[in-house]
């Protein structure tokens, strides 16, 4: 009966082609979800070094080199845990160490020139005081706080992403 059909008959004599096909078509799917689960190697560290760049001015210069200290270190903990290729993690510790000491140095300069620290922070003409009294600075401090107890870890001090672009990192 079953050999009689001849859609039956073609369907049977395709079903070791259609089992292969199949088989094929699972490691295939399962090879791809595996490489989606995977994120892809960055090598661009060039928005964190702008924050960190930032946090000198938007915490040393203004006298809170610890605060400072703390978020440079977080921001350093983000990109070691970041899918960073080895060499871009290596270039950007290297970079790091040469930007803090080049960054204390201008601060250091600006402080025996002036003898005391900068009172305008930016274009926007906002003093170090003010700075410090707002609230996105306090909750800043105050996270970094957690920070250094142990309380919260560096995701938390600077929740971006990876491959975030440089005008959406937060600070």
């Amino acid at each position: 009966m079953w050999g009689a059909d001849p859609v039956l008959k073609s369907m049977t004599d395709k079903t070791p082609h259609l089992c292969r096909l199949a088989v094929t078509l699972a490691a295939l799917l399962m090879t791809v979800g595996a490489a989606a689960e995977k994120p892809h190697a960055l090598t661009n560290t060039g928005t964190f070094r702008a924050a960190f760049d930032a946090s000198f001015y938007g915490f040393d210069i203004c006298g809170d080199a610890a605060s400072g200290q703390l978020y440079r270190k977080a921001l350093t903990e983000k990109v070691d845990h970041c899918p960073f290729t080895a060499d871009a993690k290596a270039g950007f510790q290297q970079w790091s160490a040469n930007a803090g000491t080049r960054a204390t140095a201008d601060i250091q300069r600006y402080i025996a020139e002036h003898d005391k620290l900068p009172e305008r922070l930016d274009q926007k003409k906002l003093n170090c005081r003010m700075e410090r009294e707002t609230p996105t600075y306090q909750k800043t401090v105050a996270l970094l706080a957690q920070y250094a107890k142990g309380e919260v870890g560096f995701d938390m001090v600077v929740p971006d992403a990876c491959d975030v672009k440089a005008d959406t990192l937060q600070e």
